[in-house]
């Protein structure tokens, strides 16, 4: 982050930020006190909660530009990536939520038929987490820290946001639209700033639960953090997501696929968590491949330069990174063949499209997660070579992507390497998904949300059993004084008998021969029936 960033950016001072987590608390015992008071507190808090989601709606809307604006400064994002990328998303997430808010706080029944529950009540209520901090990263700014605010708003929690102070005038925009939208004191609450705040906001230990987005090394820091207070956390990392080409793909469809693959790869500046973060080839497509490469690079950057519409690295620090690791490969490089970057791209944190290949899984463009606008190709030969060579290094991608015409093979790939998601055809759309989860898997995070998952994810599922009195009769055999005939009562009453013998072959029972026998009085009254008629 730069100084001039800084001086935009008012961080929060640390004992403000005390006094925010103490207001988030509040707000929240205060709200579910007086919703202790309704008649019907459920439909209460149903309303509460739709009036909220609408506030955000169009406090988003109305500052919709503003926010692209701010994304234009902070990073260079054109006004088309940040529209379908982030506000769009958003303000559809948002209305998803409210539609759907009353069949999810919509308490599930349960049955069970077994004696001491037979004749009761049960049902799953889902109810609200209490305050909730949510850490917002660079690359999404809006989207990604107000979708799982809005999740939140709408499980019927109070809420910390931390923004990204790498995108400064992002988060002052999101701050300004988030405390003029008329939400109740303490309801919403911003921390702005750096490492020391959110080191502040992970040390109080009074949160209910943390939502981060960003690295796995900070992320096992918050995870950390969160374990002393017992605080439960959703972890939404990235990592270095593999795509496939495999022998089993059809070479007419080469050039639309690199086209999918580059949006995914170059989109944002290679910034997406999503990103597909290198290329597997197999050697029988592996020329073609470079060669479209190549051809596509063109097509889509004719004439490639500062001035360009394409995203910035985000700062300094990231710009060197990735062009140290340019600088180191060992593979050959392709660019736009209209390239013109001048000096003045280090101060701009330009870094060129870049395809390379000739490389292997040594090269330092294959040690970790890229986060730049740099594909590298590798050739194989094997696909389970290939794979473990995956396993051992990049285990866990949050997500990984399949060229394959081949359903067997895919199905292989699928089977061998775990992942967060999957795209067969295409790259990083998934995540547009309303109601499908998002999330990763080991290395690459834990829990889930989008649509429902975040509700859920922000909720507590809490089951309430409600026993009468009358059916006493039933559960008088758990009360002492204990003897033999109980115990013969208990296990007959409660007992299960498996349907499989040891060897695990599932064995004649009571269902089986009442379902054989009433199929033997079928086919015999069929039968007397054709008799009769002939």
């Amino acid at each position: 982050m730069s100084n001039t960033d800084c001086k935009i950016l008012r961080y929060t001072d640390l004992s403000e930020i005390d006094q925010k987590i103490q207001a988030s608390k509040d707000c929240f015992f205060d709200k579910q006190l007086k919703l202790s008071h309704e008649s019907d507190p459920r439909k209460k808090d149903l309303q509460f909660r739709q009036l909220q989601l609408k506030k955000l709606y169009y406090a988003v809307k109305d500052h919709e530009e503003e926010l692209i604006d701010a994304m234009y400064q902070d990073f260079h994002r054109t006004k088309l990536e940040s529209v379908a990328n982030e506000t769009t998303k958003l303000l559809n997430d948002i209305l998803h939520l409210i539609e759907i808010l009353p069949k999810m706080m919509k308490p599930r029944k349960v049955s069970d038929c077994s004696p001491p529950f037979m004749f009761g009540k049960i049902i799953v209520e889902k109810i609200s987490r209490g305050s909730v901090l949510v850490i917002a990263p660079f690359n999404f700014p809006v989207l990604l820290a107000l979708s799982p605010l809005a999740a939140a708003l709408s499980a019927g929690n109070a809420i910390v946001l931390k923004p990204s102070e790498l995108t400064p005038r992002t988060a002052i925009t999101m701050e300004k639209l988030l405390t003029t939208a008329g939400f109740p004191r303490g309801l919403i609450e911003v921390v702005q700033g750096g490492k020391d705040e959110t080191t502040r906001l992970l040390d109080c230990g009074k949160f209910d639960m943390i939502f981060y987005t960003g690295s796995p090394r900070v992320g096992s820091i918050v995870a950390e953090k969160a374990g002393k207070s017992l605080t439960p956390c959703v972890l939404e990392l990235g990592g270095k997501s593999p795509t496939f080409i495999t022998e089993n793909f059809k070479a007419s469809n080469i050039k639309t696929a690199i086209k999918r693959i580059f949006c995914g790869a170059f989109g944002n500046s290679g910034q997406i968590c999503v990103s597909p973060d290198y290329l597997l080839v197999h050697k029988s497509m592996y020329l073609e491949v470079v060669k479209e490469c190549e051809s596509v690079l063109n097509e889509f950057y004719p004439d490639f330069s500062t001035e360009t519409d394409f995203t910035r690295m985000i700062h300094k620090d990231a710009y060197e990174n990735t062009m140290e690791k340019l600088n180191s490969t060992r593979g050959t490089k392709i660019s736009p063949v209209k390239s013109s970057i001048g000096s003045d791209a280090a101060s701009l944190h330009v870094v060129p499209p870049t395809v390379v290949y000739d490389i292997d899984w040594n090269d330092p463009l294959m040690k970790q997660e890229n986060f730049a606008p740099v594909l590298p190709i590798i050739e194989y030969d094997n696909l389970d070579e290939t794979i473990n060579e995956i396993l051992k290094k990049h285990d866990t991608p949050l997500v990984q992507y399949i060229f394959s015409d081949n359903q067997t093979e895919i199905n292989h790939i699928l089977t061998r390497l775990r992942s967060g998601g999957c795209v067969i055809g295409d790259t990083v759309v998934h995540v547009a998904i309303t109601d499908a989860p998002f999330g990763g898997i080991g290395n690459s995070g834990y829990g889930k949300y989008g649509g429902f998952h975040g509700f859920d994810a922000f909720s507590h599922e809490r089951t309430i059993f409600n026993q009468p009195y009358w059916n006493d009769f039933t559960l008088s055999m758990r009360y002492p004084p204990n003897n033999e005939r109980k115990e013969k009562l208990l296990r007959f009453a409660l007992e299960r008998k498996p349907w499989f013998d040891r060897n695990g072959d599932n064995k004649w029972g009571l269902r089986q021969y009442l379902s054989l026998s009433a199929l033997v009085v079928l086919i015999s009254g069929i039968c007397a029936c054709c008799s009769s008629l002939f």
